[in-house]
């Protein structure tokens, strides 16, 4: 096949910088394959999907709901697994989300607009680094109050208990509820070691780097693990948010919606490219990271909502010094390119 005139243009950087830092990257990291892997996900494969990104994408903010349940990293056919196990009152369809990584799913759907009928719960730091204030009606940070050190993430009970807050203070918004679960690291009853979102909250508070283990993803792609003993775990990390999941349908009224923002591959294929994809790389628009959950249920009325100013709170100015510092070192996680 041959591939589009252009793909493969040059960094964007000045050539005495970019070569220090290939020289320095290649000396460090040149004889892993996964770094290999990543460097041409990013640098090759990312850039194809820019230039030919796949058909039927849709963003979260163009679709109807009052409440929207967000399980991070949760791909379709896992929920859909786990769901004949674990029934939900509702209906079951597939979207194609807008990325394959928390930033740009952020990007894609709330970056440069506002939501001030909109209250944002969240266990993943990304929400408090990468968008403006202002964009929310308010965000709540359960990731830097509710944070578990033991389990390293923010169980799903917790943020459920913070949404509940929210629901009850704020009657006429919208709300999201973004959970971690299954995003590593795996809580749930099949649990492998690996580095999980410890690193993304170190920065996100200023404390440097936590770990470099790797993911079990990368541990899969590493050959260290094998394909079902990494689905057992990633499953089971998504059973132990379900019935938080099921309780919250059961509470709150209106239209609420069950998604997710990006899947997790396990050793896929990202056609055109005979390479195979773990975890999900930024901008790697392959099915098994686009292709997402929609599970609506109804209960009651839907809810009437309204715009109001911004709450601002005293976190507000640290968050979006912290972003800045933060943003570069989050590519030495392999959480941004």
């Amino acid at each position: 096949m041959a591939l589009p005139e252009g793909l493969f243009r040059p960094l964007e950087y000045p050539t005495s910088v970019t070569l220090r830092y290939v020289l320095g990257e290649v000396r460090e990291h040149g004889t892993d394959r996964e770094w290999w892997r990543k460097r041409f996900l990013t640098h090759v494969v990312g850039r194809y999907f820019e230039r030919f990104p796949p058909a039927g994408r849709s963003r979260v903010v163009d679709r109807e709901w009052d409440t929207l349940l967000l399980l991070d990293a949760c791909r379709y056919d896992l929920f859909e697994a786990a769901l004949g196990d674990h029934p939900l009152p509702g209906e079951l369809s597939m979207r194609r989300s807008m990325a394959s990584g928390t930033p740009g799913y952020l990007a894609a759907n709330f970056a440069g607009g506002t939501f001030h009928d909109v209250v944002y719960v969240t266990a993943n730091p990304y929400v408090s680094t990468e968008l403006p204030a202002g964009t929310f009606h308010e965000v709540v940070p359960v990731w830097r109050d509710g944070w578990d050190d033991e389990l390293a993430t923010v169980p799903p009970e917790t943020v459920a208990e913070a949404a509940r807050e929210a629901a009850a203070e704020h009657p006429d918004k919208r709300l999201v509820v973004h959970f971690n679960q299954p995003h590593t690291p795996f809580i749930g009853e099949e649990r492998i070691e690996g580095r999980g979102m410890a690193n993304l909250r170190a920065r996100a508070v200023g404390e440097g780097r936590a770990t470099d283990a790797r993911t079990p993803f990368e541990r899969l792609g590493a050959g260290e693990l094998d394909r079902e003993t990494v689905w057992r775990a990633y499953r089971s990390n998504l059973e132990r948010a379900l019935p938080v999941v099921g309780s919250l349908l059961d509470e709150f009224g209106g239209l609420t919606a069950v998604t997710s923002d990006h899947g997790n591959a396990l050793g896929e294929r990202a056609w055109p490219f005979p390479i195979r994809v773990y975890g999900h790389p930024l901008g790697v628009l392959v099915p098994a990271l686009i292709e997402v959950p929609w599970f609506t249920h109804s209960t009651g009325e839907r809810r009437e909502t309204r715009a109001e100013p911004p709450v601002a709170t005293d976190t507000d100015p640290g968050e979006r010094q912290v972003d800045e510092e933060t943003r570069a070192r989050l590519r030495d996680l392999g959480y941004a390119e």
